[in-house]
Formats: C-alpha cells, structure tokens, sequence
C-alpha cells in the first residue's frame, strides 16, 4: 500500500486541529492498516519539532516524520503517490484534492467552507459548525471558544472518513471512474 500522509500545521494556526488528535488519529490508522502501510508526517523545518510530539510514541518503521526533509519537488511527488492524505484546511489538503488522491481535509470554522475548502471528487471534509462559525479569526487571533469546531472533532471520525475516502476512490477505479481533477467535493461529513 502507499503511505498515508499527515499534514497536521496549516499557516494559520486557528485553522489546526490539535497535535493531540492528530498523535490519537495516527494510532487508530495504525490499528487498521495493514503492517506493510506506512505513515509520513509532513511539512517544513519549522515544523519539525512539533511533529516529533506527534509521532514519539509510534515505531519509526511504521511512523515518519518527514518535514523539512522533503523538497518541494519531493513534497508533489509524494502527494501524488499517497495512498490518502489528510490535513486541515491547507495547502496540502487542497494539492491532494486536486491531484485526485484520496484527501480527509479537517476543516475548522474559522472560514465560510463552501467558499475555501478543499475541491475534488476525492475530497472528504470533515467540520463542525458551531454558533460562532465563521468567526473570521486567523493567524495570531485567540478563540474565545478554544476552537470548539475543531476541538470537538473527533480522531475516530477522521480516521472512519480516511478509510471511507480510500474505499470510495478504490471502487471507482476498480469500475473504471478515473477521479476527475476539478469535480464536485463529497458533502462535508459533520462532527
């Protein structure tokens, strides 16, 4: 199988879910991939710290932490590869949509979804609206609600919408249904 990729940092950090669910997403992943199936946390030198606090508890031959490892032309290659890629609102979620791979954005409420979510037949978003959505905050600003839209979306939804996805885009290419680059995005799944 290919390598499931995790982006877990946007460049907004109102707009990510937290390290915490993405550590409980990558060991219910596990649970239910078979041994040969890898994951690659993925993003900048920068990030690189913050995904060690992610990836630590997991075997380094099943879990990697790849940022600031890749270039970019790495970066794309892998994206086009992967097996599912799943990420918040960023730029990574919205690269894996359009090159058809199976994609899990986790999109929080800081943003009107229908107008900046990830696009792509393979696209699976998974939100929460709450009242204050969308609250229109971004980059340094502090929730008031400590970012109850994302906070309350839970690892085993993330993890049921990746093998959904990753079934969904298989069957159709078992039938013939090549992902088309710029099609419509599957209903948002709710929290």
């Amino acid at each position: 199988m290919r390598p499931i990729l995790i982006a877990p940092f946007s460049n907004s950090g109102i707009r990510d879910w937290p390290s915490t669910s993405f550590r409980a997403l990558i060991g219910l992943l596990l649970d239910r991939l078979d041994d040969e199936t890898w994951i690659e946390v993925i993003g900048t030198a920068n990030q690189k710290l913050r995904a060690n606090e992610i990836v630590r508890l997991y075997p380094t031959t099943r879990v990697k932490n790849a940022c600031g490892l890749l270039s970019w032309a790495a970066m794309i290659s892998e994206l086009r590869s992967a097996g599912c890629v799943i990420g918040n609102n960023s730029g990574m979620a919205h690269l894996g949509g359009f090159f058809g791979v199976p994609t899990v954005c986790i999109f929080g409420a800081s943003h009107q979804r229908h107008e900046w979510r990830a696009l792509g037949p393979s696209v699976l978003l998974v939100t929460r609206a709450i009242g204050c959505s969308p609250c229109q905050l971004d980059h340094g600003q502090v929730s008031p609600y400590n970012k109850a839209c994302l906070r309350d979306i839970t690892p085993e939804v993330v993890a049921d919408a990746a093998f959904a996805i990753m079934e969904r885009v298989a069957i159709s290419r078992r039938e013939g249904h090549a992902a088309s680059i710029g099609g419509a995005a599957p209903a948002a799944h709710s929290a």
